[in-house]
């Protein structure tokens, strides 16, 4: 009664989940809809119910039955992945052979499943569980743990269960761009993930600023209401959602991507499938002299992994050998040959590229994808050029006086910086006081010098290896910190500003350093008493959660900073964005000498440089 009542108001609707970069589908959970036309409260009551009646088994061929029913409605479905959960009580008595006859009467393989094991059921140490699992893996299924994070055997269970995919349970993902401590678990869980290639899916993305947290942090695929509810009308359903990428497209914070540098050294090799006969593996490795791999992907193009030359010399060399291998008595398929090789997405970063060849013991190279497919192959060789490139790129990028990073730099690191919304910040602008009438009075040379001693000054008191410095041009500095204490912050800013206010002088003539200013012309041709050079700077601190947008209104606070900055004795500004006053700093340990009261109009205008809108 129960199993036919089933059949006839039980459905699935299917949710999308989607790649973190494009928003192509990977694949669509299954969630069971229309338990309560039952007259049942809940789907926990469901299987308690049918435990009851002892029909556990049949109810659950029935519901498998029905999923993979409405995911073969999906055009494509072959393209993608069915994520299905299954009973953790009724594990120890599964049989793949019953999937895979379901599968088959809709055209589907096992490549086109993904079962979900629960984190709430402690299914380590069981024999059964260890034997059911491997049964799975035999038949090319795909393994997911499910809400991880939350239950009592989640890191035991991706210990001696490694999936092929790791779902963040939505309590880590709501709120993580704010909660520090939720991005630190995500990160961590991320960088286990992919040491163990395993990729990730954030659940229960609602928000704008949770996807980019996501994509941050590098979590694979996502998925959640933001870009879909569960459907059960199969037309509403799409291979692709937009909204994700326009996302991306119109975050302003977002680093420039290392696509077309990674493209540059990308090998397209022809692949082959699993399901391809193994002697088009001989005509392979026979015809292509030039790579000593091969890439196996599953029947929807998704990599599986590589199968070297090496281990087939055997085979290839030897006359009985390769006939034996091809005889189809012999029982060997490609993937008895295939060994794992490390997958990234195209649109990672090169340092993230980096960080997976290096988690991976000896690997041949990374297997490249796009939108999960594969893309080609980055061998070792290529990797090294890569980061190479990427380093000749910051080169090209230092100020050619300091060798400091310069603005593309600074740019990368104050947009990563604004999307950190969870940590708090200290920036720092610098900027030179009456530096316009020392180079017009002494030259350039000595101007540069003046620079020169500066950018020194920064690398001697910013060198706790946590700040970083940037040249931003001219006589325009900056520097910032992470998670530092204030007044630590403001000792090392105070330090500097003093340190190369005295040291400074030594480049002044020595009648001009005794009467403490220049006779110069200002910029307005008016012969005046020009003090001598000091540094003036702002000093920003962000606090987590702390929204500056596209970073417009942060050159308009620092602009103003700089400006009262100028007019103080002290030289310094702090700004604590939740007070939303700026105030001067007292003045240190330092006492001006000769004209304390000239002034020159360079500090009284307002930023006169390069609009810190354009690096921020």
């Amino acid at each position: 009664m129960l199993l036919a009542q089933a059949r006839d108001h039980l459905t699935y609707a299917l949710q999308p989940i989607v790649n973190v970069h494009t928003g192509s589908v990977y694949g669509y959970e299954a969630l069971l809809r229309g338990v309560e036309t039952l007259g049942i409260p809940n789907i926990l009551s469901l299987f308690d119910l049918a435990q009851a009646l002892g029909c556990s088994r049949e109810l659950d061929r029935t519901l498998r039955a029905l999923a993979l029913e409405r995911f073969a409605e999906v055009p494509g479905s072959a393209r993608h992945k069915l994520f299905f959960n299954l009973d953790p009580h009724l594990i120890e008595e599964e049989d793949p052979e019953t999937t895979v006859e379901l599968l088959r009467q809709h055209g589907l393989t096992p490549d086109a499943i993904c079962l979900e094991l629960s984190e709430h059921v402690d299914l380590t140490a069981n024999p059964a569980v260890a034997r059911a699992i491997s049964a799975y893996r035999s038949h090319r299924f795909h393994f997911a743990i499910d809400d991880f994070g939350t239950g009592y055997a989640g890191l035991r269970l991706l210990y001696e269960h490694p999936p092929d995919l790791l779902k963040i349970d939505r309590f880590f993902i709501s709120g993580m761009p704010e909660d520090h401590r939720k991005r630190h678990f995500v990160t961590n869980m991320v960088q286990l993930a992919h040491v163990m290639g395993i990729q990730v899916i954030a659940e229960g993305i609602e928000t704008e600023t949770e996807l980019l947290a996501c994509r941050e942090v590098g979590c694979d695929l996502v998925q959640g209401y933001l870009i879909a509810y569960p459907q059960t009308h199969i037309e509403s359903l799409h291979t692709r959602y937009d909204r994700v990428a326009e996302i991306h497209a119109n975050n302003r914070r977002d680093t420039p991507s290392d696509v077309a540098l990674i493209e540059r050294c990308l090998e397209r090799i022809p692949p082959l499938h699993a399901s391809d006969n193994i002697s088009r593996l001989f005509d392979a490795f026979r015809l292509d002299k030039t790579h000593n791999i091969i890439p196996v992907l599953d029947s929807a193009d998704r990599p599986i992994g590589l199968i070297h030359e090496t281990d087939m010399k055997e085979y290839i060399y030897s006359h009985y050998g390769r006939d034996l291998i091809v005889n189809r008595s012999f029982g060997r398929a490609l993937q008895h040959f295939v060994k794992p090789c490390p997958t990234i997405d195209i649109h990672d970063s090169a340092d993230r590229f980096l960080e997976a060849f290096s988690a991976s013991a000896n690997p041949a190279g990374l297997i490249v994808t796009l939108d999960g497919r594969y893309h080609g192959f980055v061998s070792t060789m290529a990797l090294l050029q890569l980061i190479e490139e990427k380093n000749l790129a910051a080169a090209r990028d230092q100020n050619p006086l300091t060798k400091l990073p310069g603005n593309n730099t600074i740019h990368e690191y104050l947009s990563r910086t604004l999307s950190l919304r969870s940590e708090k910040w200290h920036l720092v602008y610098l900027d030179f006081d009456n530096f316009k009438a020392f180079n017009d009075h002494y030259g350039f040379r000595r101007g540069d010098r003046v620079i020169l001693m500066f950018a020194e000054a920064m690398r001697q008191h910013l060198n706790s290896g946590r700040w970083f410095v940037g040249h931003i041009g001219g006589d325009d500095f900056f520097a910032a910190i992470g998670n530092a204490d204030l007044d630590q912050v403001i000792e090392q800013v105070q330090g500097l500003v003093t340190k190369f206010r005295s040291d400074v002088q030594s480049l002044y003539d020595p009648e001009e350093r005794a009467q403490g200013y220049l006779n110069a012309r200002d910029r307005f041709g008016q012969k005046r008493q020009i003090p001598l050079i000091r540094c003036s700077g702002a000093i920003l601190e962000i606090q987590p959660g702390d929204d500056y947008g596209s970073g417009d209104e942060l050159g308009r606070i620092i602009a103003t900073m700089k400006s009262q900055a100028k007019r103080s004795t002290s030289g310094l500004t702090l700004r604590q964005h939740r007070q939303g006053q700026t105030k001067t700093l007292p003045d240190s340990t330092w006492h001006e000498t000769g004209a304390e009261n000239a002034i020159d109009s360079d500090s009284k205008k307002e930023n006169h440089r390069r609009p810190v809108t354009d690096i921020a």
